[in-house]
């Protein structure tokens, strides 16, 4: 139909490209046809385009789009050996964004990436009904089941499909992924930490060719974005950072924090679980601080970064890389945290000095009969909480409350095999959001820089975003921010192959510019202290 179009319009043309494919197991293969058309009246052109144009979008069905290059235009234009001004019209190359993973922050990731009709966003998940409920929110979303666990040839095609793939999976599952990606060279990105696993595989995807793109996501993500715009703008200026510390959390709406433990599940409970027994270490003031996993709930402090809600802050793993990452390594202190509202990792350490976050055997099929097995040598169960409690009585009667909110007392055990396990199922029965709750992200930076003249610098960079009805705060800063890099790796403006993560100008600049568009908008003040104070 398009060629009859041509002809009609008394145009002549050349078919540069032909590529039909068949879909095979269900994945569509992406067809291109490549016309270059000639003529000597620019307005026969004109018409062609919009005739070809109009034709695709009568024809929905052919799920068909369509890019013209014009030879008559500036320093490009070009004419045929009889000296006819040509245009190329053809069919948009098709993009297809292949999404790993079903899970909470997906559906804002298909959205974002999914706008364009000339993408198609395909979701694979264990389970086919999670996969749409995503792939629903691409204009062109396509679901598919496979088991995402272990090598397969079903995954191995749905990469081969993909320009691009982004893997929302656990990250000890993306080591799978990224093999697959470096044979099929194909670009990854994901939103977990960099691990030693991905880390190896550094040399592997450079000879590639391929872009794996880690850490976009909220935390890590936006963070290394929003500190590295500061850090080296600071450095191109000759200064030097002596103070980095860094927190971010997600948290229920102060009116959602309604609850003992203050805290709802965005994401899941063990992860919340695990974070809080995590080692950590950090620099304060020039001394080196290590904190012990088993310690950690109980390593909390009072923080007034938002200075209209009650927040603690606990370290968050090993800081000090850091200073590496960012080329701080001379600052007196490197600090990154977690935030909780105040309240929340007391109650939380009395549990672990319980034993109810110990992944071993209940040995019954109830919480009370649980709970008076780990209280052995106690007289009964307050005496029991008293003691973990450090003899605090006011946190012992918190606890004790929380217990009795949570059903501890006369609920099943949901899990004999784990305590834990039956802990979080119990958690994320009660620790839900209602329909007409929000959720909220908080990431806070103080960072400050001395510089040759004597002046001191001090920065305080904030966001605040609350979730809506659409779409909670946390879907929305993860899912997004790993939406923008995969968007720029397929649309050219990242070039750079390898290991990448978003610390470098040529990623965090565009990401916070496309991030600013979704309203996601960080906070910037600047104190100049000197001979006379500033404020920025």
């Amino acid at each position: 139909q398009i060629l009859d179009v041509i002809e009609r319009l008394d145009c002549h043309f050349e078919i540069e490209e032909c590529a039909v494919k068949p879909t095979v197991n269900g994945v569509p293969h992406k067809s291109v046809l490549m016309i270059r058309v000639f003529h000597e009246d620019n307005s026969k052109l004109d018409d062609v385009i919009k005739k070809v144009d109009m034709l695709l979008h009568l024809i929905e069905s052919a799920e068909a789009s369509m890019q013209h290059f014009d030879g008559r235009l500036g320093s490009t234009q070009s004419k045929d050996k009889s000296g006819r001004s040509k245009v190329s019209v053809f069919g948009e190359r098709e993009k297809t964004v292949l999404i790993l993973g079903a899970g909470k922050v997906a559906g804002s990731c298909a959205e974002y990436l999914g706008r364009s009709k000339s993408t198609t966003v395909a979701v694979a998940s264990l389970f086919e009904d999670e996969a749409m409920d995503v792939a629903k929110n691409a204009i062109r979303g396509k679901a598919f089941t496979c088991d995402l666990s272990q090598p397969g040839d079903k995954l191995r095609h749905l990469i081969q499909e993909a320009d691009i793939v982004v893997s929302l999976l656990p990250a000890p599952m993306h080591p799978i992924v990224a093999m697959e990606c470096i044979s099929l060279e194909t670009d990854l990105v994901t939103a977990s930490y960099e691990s030693d696993e991905m880390r190896a595989l550094r040399s592997s995807s450079e000879e590639a060719g391929i872009a794996i793109l880690n850490e976009v996501g909220l935390d890590p993500g936006m963070d290394h974005m929003s500190a590295m715009k500061i850090i080296d703008d600071v450095h191109a200026r000759g200064g030097e950072i002596t103070t980095f510390s860094s927190v971010c959390g997600g948290l229920p709406a102060p009116e959602a924090a309604n609850n003992p433990l203050l805290y709802k599940f965005s994401w899941s409970p063990m992860g919340v679980l695990r974070a809080s027994q995590n080692e950590a270490t950090f620099r304060r003031d020039g001394e080196t601080i290590h904190v012990n996993g088993a310690d950690l709930l109980a390593s909390s402090e009072p923080i007034y970064a938002f200075s209209s809600i009650n927040l603690e802050c606990l370290p968050n793993r090993d800081s000090l890389i850091y200073g590496e990452k960012y080329g701080i390594q001379s600052a007196k202190t490197i600090f990154r945290g977690t935030l909780r509202y105040q309240g929340f990792s007391a109650l939380l350490h009395v549990f672990k000095n319980m034993g109810i976050l110990d992944d071993k055997e209940t040995g019954a099929a109830t919480w009370h009969d649980t709970l008076e097995n780990l209280q052995s040598g106690f007289p009964d169960l307050r005496s029991f909480i008293l003691s973990c409690a450090g003899n605090d009585k006011e946190l012992a009667s918190r606890v004790y409350k929380c217990m009795i909110w949570l059903g501890l007392k006369i609920a099943p055990v949901s899990d004999p095999s784990s305590i834990v396990n039956s802990f979080c199922d119990l958690l994320e029965q009660h620790l839900q959001y209602e329909d007409n709750e929000r959720d909220m992200v908080l990431m806070h930076h103080d960072i400050k820089a001395s510089f040759g003249d004597g002046s001191v610098e001090s920065h305080s960079c904030s966001l605040q975003l609350f979730g809506d009805d659409k779409m909670t705060a946390m879907c929305k800063t993860v899912g997004y921010t790993a939406a923008v890099g995969t968007k720029l790796i397929l649309e050219g403006d990242i070039t750079k192959k390898g290991l990448l993560l978003p610390t470098s100008k040529d990623v965090y600049t565009p990401s916070l510019d496309l991030l600013k568009k979704e309203d996601v908008i960080f906070d910037d003040h600047v104190h100049i202290e000197g001979d006379y104070d500033i404020v920025v």
